[in-house]
């Protein structure tokens, strides 16, 4: 393989491993921000409609049973 496509790949990769890390950094400052507006008592479905989530998922961010609507804020 000649140096110029080595370099590429190796600026690929890591442009992807940077890009991924960048998407889990995201996901999680999106959970957290989930997370804290529930304990400060917002409803899930206007949260989920704010993050574009299914309602589900943010309940179950919450750690309550499937099913549960209203989450009680600490």
């Amino acid at each position: 393989m000649n140096e110029e496509d080595l370099r590429r790949i190796r600026i690929a990769a890591a442009d992807k491993e940077a890009a991924a890390f960048e998407l889990d950094h995201a996901s999680l400052t999106l959970e957290e921000a989930v997370v804290e507006a529930l304990r400060h008592g917002e409803h899930p479905a206007l949260i989920a409609e704010a993050a574009d989530l299914p309602e589900p998922e943010v309940v179950g961010l919450s750690g309550a049973p499937a099913g549960v609507k209203e989450i009680q804020p600490e």
